[in-house]
């Protein structure tokens, strides 16, 4: 990207902002004053408080049953700013931010029936899963901006608002733009999401709606050609070190929109004999539906496409230019009944049964081929609480029509609790998933500039199961997966099916304590694998986060300063293929056995948070082993400001 288009995209975004901040309180001054369940236990809810903003994610079901979160305002993770620190698990990432990552723990995905290029900028993008529904008491706006070294800057805007009796609507827009250390190195990522949601007076009948917009723009460079430059220090200035490839870009975009709407199917009260009306005891349900439409396009673009970097894969098609495109469009209607009523329940209802069909038709496309789906997918689940002490999860999709017909997944979980849910000695938890699923298309068959392939693979299997054991702010367990026919890219960067099964463990602890005016979390993993040649994943993970917080006046402004660490063993990471946006393994160099430390201050003063940050702060001992991907060197210790202002109206 060149210097003029990266002025004109972080102006127009600029603006964009502005023009939207206008908007909400115009809106705010002309208007009125007045999966379907998680898997997770719900939060407990806080002290009623008018500037405590709810939201819930995904359906109106999850509004019923209680599922209601809240936007964080105090200053624990005001720091994590950057969408993969906010990740469960640790992340391998290239040398700037917004670019491709991977997890450093295995994760079995199900891709629901379709799938055409991978998506390593999964933290970076919106999809309808992540879409937050604002419950705010007032007109919530709140801006959050970080500046950091190297021209880096991020952007977060929140709206929410009631602009009419049950009627709410609500925005989230992020932005990052980073030139990035090295040459070729830049990325401009945006993404937003609006929301409407409505419904009648006596709740029978409820909708509510959203649109989504996500860009991908980041230069790749393929990684710098000299490791030896970077870890013996020989370059202070990292934009003079050579790079693999200079005009190489990848853009990737994610737009769509959905609704969903639901109807009661008997009223909330029925007639006496002395014409006097009372609440039914029995009621018939719910029947709801969801629409969704979604389209992706893919480009990746080099206008040198004889780099000695791609040498070692199929010969170039064009030897002047790249343009390795791809596109996907997927609709799907959703029809389904839930035994949800009127009640919405502060604890988990005792029974809750869904089921119903899925409808899908699209369109997946490269350069070269272009192929119809359609599919009717069974789809339904189950909830039991009994007791106040013992839960049971299910749920199960089908897949049927003209693509990967047969593809199940299947997942349950139990929890036990020493006790009541509200009082216990922690509990006990167990879940079972099983995915059985179709090569997607990009494994199949796939044309490019520089990869091509036609293959004709088997189903993959994988079954995991996971358990453990939680009270307050303490979690261990265990997960032990199985797969068999495992699909992957192999080291020369192509499609590859085992004929036999391979196993990962994984031992888990989390905990987070307060003692006094301290908080401590921390984070470990063990994993092991009996085939590393297919898994690249390190024995040891762990984060660390430490916090001390002073309260300077009361409601007023409080102080906190602490550390943050994360820290892997040596081992195999992934390389990565740009041109396929895709990690593939190796066996060349090792990664790992390095300790990124960030250190920081934070002062909250009413509704304002701000910090300052000095990150990888190990960098100033010259120790220049800070990798998360071969070749690819993390950012040097430096210096981020940042500020998150809440307003109300």
């Amino acid at each position: 990207m060149d210097e003029a288009t990266h002025f004109m995209t972080r102006k127009t975004s600029v603006w964009f902002l502005f023009s939207l901040f206008l908007i909400g309180n115009i809106v705010q001054t002309v208007s009125a004053q007045d999966s379907l369940v998680p898997e997770k236990p719900r939060p407990v809810k806080p002290k009623i408080d008018s500037t405590i903003v709810g939201y819930f994610n995904g359906s109106f079901d999850s509004l019923s049953l209680g599922y209601t979160h809240y936007v964080d305002t105090n200053l624990l993770f005001v720091t994590r700013f950057d969408p993969l620190s906010r990740q469960v698990h640790l992340q391998q990432t290239l040398s700037n931010a917004g670019l491709a990552h991977q997890s450093l723990c295995f994760e079995p995905v199900f891709n629901h029936g379709v799938g055409l290029l991978p998506n390593p900028f999964r933290a970076y993008i919106f999809t309808s899963d992540d879409i937050s529904y604002l419950q705010p008491t007032a007109a919530l706006t709140e801006i959050g901006y970080m500046m950091g070294s190297k021209k880096e800057q991020q952007l977060n805007v929140l709206f929410g608002r009631q602009v009419a009796p049950n009627t709410f609507v609500g925005m989230d827009f992020r932005l990052i733009d980073s030139k990035g250390p090295y040459k070729n190195n830049a990325t401009n990522n945006s993404a937003v999401y609006f929301t409407a949601r409505y419904n009648t007076k006596n709740k029978r009948y409820g909708v509510l709606g959203h649109y989504l917009n996500s860009k991908i723009n980041v230069n790749e460079n393929g990684g710098i050609m000299a490791d030896s430059i970077f870890e013996k220090d020989l370059e202070f200035d990292r934009r003079v070190i050579g790079v693999n490839l200079e005009n190489a870009v990848n853009q990737y975009k994610l737009s769509g929109f959905g609704f969903e709407q639901y109807f009661i199917l008997l009223s909330e009260k029925r007639q006496t004999s002395d014409s006097t009306s009372e609440k039914r005891r029995f009621q018939l349900g719910r029947i709801v539906h969801q629409f969704e439409y979604q389209r992706i396009q893919s480009v990746y673009s080099e206008r040198n496409p004889l780099s000695d970097f791609y040498k070692n894969f199929d010969p170039v098609i064009n030897n002047k230019a790249t343009y390795d495109s791809s596109y996907q469009s997927l609709a799907r209607n959703r029809f389904y009944w839930s035994s949800l009523g009127y009640n919405t329940f502060e604890r988990d209802v005792p029974l809750h049964v869904y089921g119903g069909l899925e409808l899908v038709s699209g369109r997946m496309a490269d350069s070269i081929f272009s192929k119809g789906l359609w599919q009717v997918n069974p789809f339904g689940g189950i909830n039991i609480s009994l007791f106040r002490s013992f839960y049971v999860n299910g749920q199960v999709k089908l897949i049927t029509g003209s693509e990967s017909s047969g593809d199940l997944e299947l997942y349950g979980k139990v929890r036990q609790f020493l006790g009541t849910e509200s009082r216990n000695l922690g509990h006990l938890f167990f879940s079972f998933r099983l995915i059985n699923q179709s090569p997607s298309w990009f494994m199949e068959r796939y044309r490019s500039n520089h990869f091509r392939w036609d293959n004709n693979f088997g189903k993959t299997t994988f079954v995991s199961f996971r358990g453990g054991y939680q009270i307050k702010g303490l979690e261990g367990g265990a997960e032990w997966h199985i797969v068999d026919k495992y699909l992957f890219l192999n080291s020369q960067a192509r499609p590859q099916q085992t004929n036999g099964t391979a196993k990962i463990y994984r031992l888990f602890g989390n905990l987070h304590f307060k003692p006094g005016k301290f908080d401590v979390l921390a984070n470990l993993n063990y994993q092991y694998t009996d085939n590393d040649t297919l898994f690249s994943l390190p024995a040891l993970s762990a984060r660390l986060r430490f916090t001390f917080s002073q309260l300077l006046i009361k409601d007023v402004a409080t102080f906190q300063t602490g550390l943050e660490s994360y820290w892997f063993t040596s081992y195999y990471a992934d390389a990565y293929m740009p041109a396929l946006k895709s990690f593939y393994p190796q066996r060349e160099k090792k990664v790992g056995n390095y300790p990124f430390v960030d250190v920081f201050i934070a002062l909250k003063v009413k509704r304002a948070r701000i910090f300052g940050q000095f990150s990888n702060a190990f960098g100033l001992l010259k120790d220049y082993r800070y990798y998360t991907t071969p070749h690819y060197p993390m950012r040097d210790a430096r210096f981020y400001v940042g500020v998150s202002w809440r307003f109300y109206q």
